[in-house]
């Protein structure tokens, strides 16, 4: 199907454009991901969700971590404070490579700071944990980056890059930015590098920026420096407010999210090569204040997941092929649960290892 390509040099026609009309819809029966690949290596899409309506046992409002099933649509709790007196939470979880755990950075009401812990993918519990820190990427399976706030103390406290070791919890500062430039999220690319989203606070300008792997590698090596503001090449203008990047595997894309004042929000993706935005089809022309957020790839960069929702009250989760546009719901839960910061990865799965207990091989995507 045509997609809305926006080349840098005409970027400030995003505001005059029309937003995309839906595109196709595919029924629940039919399938955006390849079975036999999905069968020699399933996936699963993390996130966390809140129900504020006491949706399925909650009390408490507690933010805990999920799987769901690209293929089947199937949703698992992997952490579940339903029961404890005191909010837990839960966030940002991030696929580790071995396809067993993942990192997830962790707070509770009136306790310590947030860390970033290492949990089971069976059991939820803590494996390891960390430091002290959030919004945790693998940069390899032996090591995190994280964000984590600097100068608490002082008149312009601010979030830098970090990086930790698994073995030991050695801690190297990766990036030394300054209050001028406020980090909130960040994807890591083996070749392409570490894509950050930025304010730059003087200009009010939200958009991607870029550190070269290299620079990450030196300043992680023994005598490094951290990476300055001089060291970062913006990927995105000036004029388009986009965040929450998300490499393609190959290094190719970021998928993104992108907004205009007084319109609801979009994703889409962003090609590095020739610096345009591909924006995903947004809701049907009856629901036009839906939001759409938080675009990532899938682990074989052929379709894209994604939510759409009402901010803070409820969101579900899309499924969005690249090669022809085709789109359908996986989740519905009534709109009674907001869910966010989606990861997809591949797991590790056989029938005897899965914790809710053996399903038929068919439905073990």
């Amino acid at each position: 199907m045509p997609q809305l390509r926006i080349p840098t040099a005409v970027s400030t026609a995003l505001q005059r454009l029309p937003l995309p009309g839906p595109g196709p819809l595919l029924p629940p029966s039919s399938e955006l991901i390849d079975w036999p690949s999905q069968l020699a290596r399933p996936s699963r899409i993390a996130y966390f969700a809140y129900s504020i309506d006491g949706y399925d046992g909650e009390t408490t409002n507690q933010e805990d971590i999920f799987e769901v099933s690209p293929v089947t649509g199937a949703i698992r709790r992997i952490t579940d404070d339903r029961a404890k007196p005191t909010v837990i939470s839960d966030r940002d979880p991030v696929w580790a490579p071995s396809g067993t755990q993942l990192a997830v950075h962790r707070g509770s009401e009136n306790g310590p700071p947030v860390r970033v812990e290492i949990i089971s993918r069976s059991t939820g519990e803590v494996v390891q944990p960390l430091v002290t820190g959030f919004r945790p990427r693998w940069l390899d399976a032996h090591t995190l980056l994280y964000l984590n706030t600097v100068g608490s103390d002082g008149p312009t406290p601010h979030d830098e890059v970090f990086a930790v070791e698994r073995h030991g919890l050695g801690v190297t500062q990766i990036t030394d930015l300054g209050p001028a430039i406020r980090v909130s999220s960040l994807s890591w690319h083996p070749s392409a590098g570490l894509a950050v989203d930025c304010l730059e606070v003087a200009t009010n300008r939200f958009g991607i920026a870029l550190i070269p792997a290299a620079a990450v590698g030196s300043a992680r090596a023994p005598g490094g420096s951290p990476v300055t503001a001089a060291g970062i090449t913006w990927l995105t203008p000036p004029d388009l407010n986009v965040g929450e990047p998300d490499w393609s595997p190959n290094g190719d894309r970021l998928a993104l999210s992108t907004w205009i004042a007084d319109s609801p929000g979009r994703v889409g993706y962003w090609t590095i090569a020739d610096a345009s935005l591909t924006l995903v089809p947004g809701p049907a022309p009856e629901t036009p204040t839906l939001e759409d957020v938080g675009a990532v790839f899938s682990p074989d960069g052929r379709s894209l997941a994604f939510l759409r929702g009402a901010e803070d009250g409820w969101t579900e989760i899309w499924l969005y092929r690249l090669r022809d546009g085709a789109m359908r719901q996986l989740t519905d839960e009534g709109r009674q649960r907001a869910k966010a910061r989606l990861d997809w990865g591949y797991v590790r799965s056989s029938w005897w290892q899965l914790p809710w207990g053996p399903i038929p091989w068919w439905q073990m995507g």
